[in-house]
């Protein structure tokens, strides 16, 4: 596991840390028996990388969830910067995070404006967020630019060009976190290669969560959390679960044939 994480909200860090969290959608209704996360914990320093891998349903999504705060934890707590997100005004908390996630959407209006998304943003921030998320090629191929109107859910462009504006959406206001939630699955393999390592550069100093199906796309964080019926079953970087997780050398050799990928 990495060292956890000090006090940082003196000195504004926004290193995150699950301490024995414990989770239940059932948990109003006074049944704890069906658990979506139990014991979580992990800590992951400012700037770190949190990779969340593992089957439909595991937990990934609700570990997410409880992050941003849409639930709070039955046991346990999540910190963000060494305070409890419970103390953390929504407000002030929700704009800590750039976020990516499976339900959203791209509505009528320009790139620029789906990109923008009301901050205000200038012309500028919005390109490199563009060309980070390596969308920058396809948008430069249409004559309009940013300034292209897409139709409502996107549909005038591929499921990986709009995943592609959905990341820079995300990156466009320079997150403290960022959040990318299965945001690249249908992403071919170079592109996702090429995303990665952007993100490596543009946002060295913003703590990442990838949630992801693919190894690849999670391989070169941090730390890698191996998610099944809501427990952690592997935890480590990429080498350490290779050596010591097989459900995740598994996953790994039957995408990658047993090969690493760059």
């Amino acid at each position: 596991m990495l060292p956890a994480p000090d006090d940082e909200s003196a000195d504004g860090g926004y290193g995150i840390q699950f301490d024995h969290v414990t989770f239940s959608y059932h948990a109003a209704q006074g049944d704890l028996s069906r658990y979506a996360l139990e014991d979580i914990d992990f800590s992951l320093p400012t700037g770190g990388s949190l990779g969340l891998i593992g089957a439909t349903g595991c937990g990934k999504s609700t570990l997410v969830k409880l992050l941003l705060r849409f639930y709070d934890v039955d046991t346990g707590c999540v910190r963000i910067g060494g305070r409890d997100v419970r103390t953390i005004p929504q407000d002030e908390l929700h704009t800590l995070f750039g976020i990516t996630q499976q339900s959203d959407f791209i509505f009528n209006g320009t790139i620029f404006e789906n990109i923008d998304f009301g901050r205000g943003l200038t012309r500028e921030q919005v390109m490199a967020a563009v060309e980070t998320a390596q969308a920058g090629d396809f948008i430069a191929a249409n004559a309009e630019g940013l300034d292209r109107v897409l139709s409502q859910g996107g549909t005038n462009v591929s499921g990986g060009q709009r995943q592609r504006l959905l990341i820079a959406r995300a990156l466009a206001g320079k997150p403290h976190v960022l959040v990318l939630d299965d945001a690249s699955s249908a992403l071919d393999y170079k592109t996702d290669a090429a995303l990665r390592t952007a993100l490596d550069s543009a946002c060295a100093g913003a703590t990442k969560v990838i949630v992801a199906q693919r190894v690849s796309s999670v391989k070169s964080c941090d730390l890698i959390l191996v998610l099944d019926n809501g427990r952690v079953i592997g935890q480590g970087n990429h080498d350490e679960l290779m050596q010591n997780c097989p459900v995740y050398a598994e996953i790994a050799k039957s995408q990658m044939g047993g090969a690493i990928l760059d």
